[in-house]
């Protein structure tokens, strides 16, 4: 009798979960709930609405950005896919909404591509979506209120410490406004300075600056300047043959901030946070302190680098080199450039003309050595952070994801990788700078031309060399130095915890990373036996020309497009 009973109730279950089904996936019918998004889509995700059933009629498991990414690009019609970004800004724990156009394509998931179900979830989504977006209002309007008794003299001086932090910890001032609302340390506002939308603002920052020095060398009329060094020769300075003034500031200087501030972003919004814990569906924005906590630790490598940038790369030369010079009169055998060629061509631009346009000069240079500087800083403090985690999670015998720490690590590497490459892009502009100043060639294209040609056996003079020098050459063999060591360090860091947690195993071998990581390597080696050889054999240019080449080949990697 009961095991007949049995039967008939297995036998129910399974035909109730044959009603969950619908074209091979677990299917969900819309409740018409009164959740927001965030809510619906959590429930959804985690019961794998959507998903292909197994045997027994059970979804295979739950979904994960990554799965939903991938199954929403491959909805036939759908020919710009999905960002994984997006996708994963839903699966966290925030105000953040949705598109009308990816509720559409969500729909069809959730609908398991049945045209019927996937128009009721897309009016249930839509629903939920303008639910979250009326939440999120109110929260305004009450931080707002609660910003307005603050703001307010005499409500303030009546408002205690700890009624301060009842509003903040009941979240009426959400995390970003608290951060704001505490005087931060000069660390993370470098960190804030170098991640998110800040960074695409300091980018928008650097190109105003970099049409204001086009315009003031317009108007004194340094954009194109010749002067002769020696008889016969007319030697190009102005402001448009400069690649550390053109070449710099659109590609080079552009593309280093926004990979510094990818890897920033990244690991502290999303990478990190699947590195300490198992559930990559939700991401809890406190435990972005742990990650300040990391950024301040190296408090004083942010103050030195911005008061060595200032003391050295702007004082000490504008000061020590520029203003003697302009009070004397004489270059001092120092290389004239588009600042000190008021010296000998006083008809083009006048001496407190060219101290102007000196000191704003330096201090933009000495504003990207900064950023330089900082990115690499960030690079160690990512790759330190990564090795922090992963050795507490080993000395509490943790029971560690193998595979995600590994995946994280590989994409540190690679982050760190591009950050490096384009800080050696930036030091090897500032080398091809002061070199081309000391050479006797007329412009700089004509230099490298020439170059190349010798190295072919074109019967040419060669490049010759004038009487001048520069600090330049000793500051860039050191910026390539500190990179190259940087570099080096951050990827041993990584290879001893990889071989400490046992990261490889049988089913993903280290031998797969092997040849990404040997291209890596060249790459970082070519570009520094660039950085060394310019002007210094004939045919470097053709070397300059061989790294650009491989730089973008390798940055153009499928490991790289993946991060």
């Amino acid at each position: 009798m009961h095991d007949k009973l049995r039967k008939e109730a297995r036998k129910n279950a399974k035909k109730a979960r044959k009603i969950l089904i619908k074209n091979g996936r677990f299917f969900a019918k819309p409740q018409q709930t009164e959740a927001n998004f965030k809510q619906l889509f959590a429930r959804l995700a985690a019961a794998g609405a959507g998903r292909p059933v197994d045997s027994d009629g059970f979804a295979d498991g739950p979904w994960t950005p990554e799965l939903l990414a991938d199954e929403i690009s491959a909805i036939e019609g759908n020919d710009d896919g999905v960002e994984l970004r997006s996708v994963q800004v839903w699966f966290q724990d925030n105000d953040n909404g949705i598109s009308d156009a990816n509720i559409r394509w969500l729909a069809r998931v959730f609908g398991c591509g049945d045209p019927e179900a996937a128009s009721q979830w897309q009016a249930e989504l839509k629903a939920a979506k303008e639910r979250l977006a009326s939440e999120r209002r109110a929260k305004k309007r009450h931080r707002s209120s609660s910003r307005d008794k603050l703001d307010d003299p005499k409500r303030a001086a009546r408002t205690t410490a700890p009624q301060i932090e009842a509003i903040i910890s009941n979240n009426e001032i959400n995390l970003d406004e608290q951060l704001l609302l505490q005087a931060k340390t000069f660390a993370e506002k470098c960190e804030r300075l170098l991640s998110g939308a800040t960074a695409l603002n300091l980018q928008f920052g650097y190109l105003l600056a970099f049409c204001g020095l086009g315009l003031m060398n317009y108007v004194f009329g340094t954009l194109s300047v010749t002067y002769s060094p020696q008889e016969g020769l007319d030697k190009q300075v102005g402001f448009v043959w400069a690649p550390t003034l053109t070449v710099l500031p659109l590609i080079t200087l552009p593309a280093l901030i926004f990979f510094v501030s990818n890897m920033n972003t990244y690991w502290r919004r999303t990478g990190r946070a699947k590195c300490i814990s198992d559930r990559v569906m939700s991401i809890n924005p406190n435990s972005n302190a742990a990650w300040y906590a990391k950024v301040n630790d190296f408090s004083f490598s942010f103050w030195a680098i911005a008061l060595f940038s200032f003391l050295f790369v702007f004082g000490f030369q504008w000061t020590g080199i520029y203003l003697p010079a302009y009070h004397s009169g004489d270059s001092n055998g120092v290389q004239i450039d588009r600042y000190l060629v008021a010296l000998v061509r006083p008809d083009v631009i006048s001496i407190p003309q060219a101290i102007v346009l000196s000191a704003v000069g330096y201090i933009y240079t000495a504003s990207y050595i900064s950023i330089f500087m900082f990115g690499l800083l960030f690079s160690i403090i990512v790759t330190l952070d990564y090795e922090d985690i992963c050795t507490t999670a080993e000395l509490e015998g943790s029971v560690v994801d193998r595979a995600q720490l590994r995946k994280e690590g590989q994409k540190i590497v690679w982050a760190v990788f591009r950050v490096v490459v384009f800080a050696l892009w930036l030091a090897t502009l500032v080398k091809l700078q002061i070199t081309y100043l000391q050479s006797d060639s007329k412009d700089f294209v004509t230099w490298l031309r020439v170059d190349a040609a010798t190295a072919f056996g074109a019967s040419i003079p060669p490049n010759g060399w004038l009487d001048n020098s520069s600090i330049s050459h000793f500051t860039t063999f050191m910026m390539m130095v500190v990179t190259v060591t940087i570099f080096i360090v951050c990827v041993m860091k990584m290879r001893s915890i990889f071989n400490r947690l046992a990261l490889y195993d049988s089913d993903y071998p280290f031998t797969r990373d092997k040849p990404a990581i040997t291209s890596m390597f060249l790459v970082i080696i070519l570009l520094s036996i660039n950085l060394v050889l310019v002007g210094r054999l004939n045919g470097f240019s053709l070397v300059l020309a061989a790294s650009a080449v491989a730089s973008v080949y390798v940055l153009a990697g499928p490991k790289l497009r993946t991060f």
